[in-house]
């Protein structure tokens, strides 16, 4: 798990920022202890002038992101060079930085910020600073994560390909404890869940999910084979958006979930 990503889903829960802008940057460093990440911190504190911002450190990538509020893309720019500066001065710095700015922060979803990470970590040279373009053509690189926790694997295998062939980021989960994890990690948009699920069910993962959410939450679809009025009732009770049964057509499933997450 990589701890950048659910860091920033509290940064905003706790400012409340979905719908203001956003800086991001992340920056490729030597080995960090907490007192380093406090140091640090602090240096940019004193910097920054009151601004709201979180610093997240992981230490499998050795990626320390900043993550700042109402900023735009210069804005973020001129304070990378702040952050580029403190870390040459404590010679912590390892590589490059890449940053980004949002005008709403819900732009950034896990998918961007996945490959934010994934690109910083493929930047050559020292101390360079690379603005990172979360658009293609205009457009959003995305439509939207899904999580999809099932134990069928066949249905896994056709419903990640038809919903990536409709611009999604999918990721699967093969039972409940799993599904609860990657949505820790992820946050995803949806949540497509059986109920029949091995170690965790349906129920469970949706109740856990609900215990997670404090700011803007993520739909969830049931997708079952269980048809009874009862499980229905509950589901919707638990925070479920829709209910689907099998068998199921493919093609109203991806109208739903497009009318969900849009």
């Amino acid at each position: 798990m990589n701890s950048l990503i659910p860091a920033f889903h509290q940064f905003l829960r706790a400012y409340r920022l979905e719908h203001n802008s956003c800086g991001i940057i992340l920056a490729a460093c030597k080995q960090l202890s907490p007192a380093s990440v406090s140091d640090i911190e602090e240096a940019l504190q004193q910097k920054g002038m009151g601004l709201h911002m979180q610093l997240a450190y992981d230490k499998n990538t050795r990626l320390l992101a900043v993550y700042l509020e109402g900023q735009n893309r210069s804005e973020t720019h001129f304070f990378s060079l702040q952050v580029k500066d403190i870390l040459q001065e404590r010679g912590l710095l390892a590589g490059s930085l890449l940053i980004a700015s949002f005008t709403e922060s819900k732009q950034a979803t896990s998918y961007v910020l996945q490959r934010m990470i994934q690109e910083v970590l493929k930047l050559a040279g020292y101390g360079e600073i690379k603005l990172f373009f979360h658009h293609l053509d205009g457009r959003e690189e995305t439509a939207g994560s899904i999580l999809l926790v099932n134990h069928d694997e066949t249905v896994n295998e056709f419903l990640q390909i038809f919903l990536q062939q409709k611009g999604y980021q999918v990721t699967i989960a093969q039972d409940g404890m799993d599904g609860v994890q990657k949505y820790q990690e992820l946050f995803p948009d949806l949540v497509i869940t059986d109920l029949n699920l091995p170690i965790m069910d349906g129920y469970q993962l949706m109740e856990r999910i609900r215990q997670q959410q404090t700011g803007p939450a993520s739909k969830i679809v049931v997708l079952t084979d269980k048809k009874l009025e009862e499980d229905v009732k509950k589901s919707f009770a638990l925070g479920a958006s829709d209910y689907i049964t099998k068998p199921f057509s493919p093609v109203e499933l991806a109208a739903r979930v497009k009318r969900l997450i849009s």
